[in-house]
């Protein structure tokens, strides 16, 4: 075996192993991302007893590092969303905000407005 195939080899290894190990990173697409979102927000509405019709509807945004997707809450828009942010790769996945429409600067919560 001649030196340079031995380096060829060696080069497409290295290659086939960080694939194998998922050093390289692809990026998931709008569709994805807007499913695995979809799927959290069910998740939250049936754990919380916030029933999906509280919000409104889903605001999208992709960012350098990932997606954000973002639903108000209702009672409080202006205070409150329920926020979810996928990285790019779609590996990390978490709430960014859950509603609460409790100010920030400790007063009571603003009468909810039906």
């Amino acid at each position: 075996m001649t030196r340079r195939r031995a380096i060829l080899i060696s080069i497409a290894a290295l290659l086939g192993a960080a694939l194998a190990l998922g050093l390289y990173d692809r990026e998931i697409d709008a569709e994805a991302a807007s499913a695995m979102a979809e799927r959290l927000a069910r998740d939250y509405h049936a754990r919380s007893g916030h029933p999906k019709t509280e919000f409104t509807a889903r605001e999208g945004r992709l960012w350098a590092d990932g997606w954000e997707y973002r639903w108000r809450f209702k009672p409080c828009p202006e205070l409150a969303s329920l926020r979810i942010w996928i990285s790019r790769n779609g590996r990390r996945v978490h709430f960014a905000e859950v509603p609460e429409c409790t100010p920030a600067d400790g007063q009571p919560p603003r009468p909810r407005m039906a």
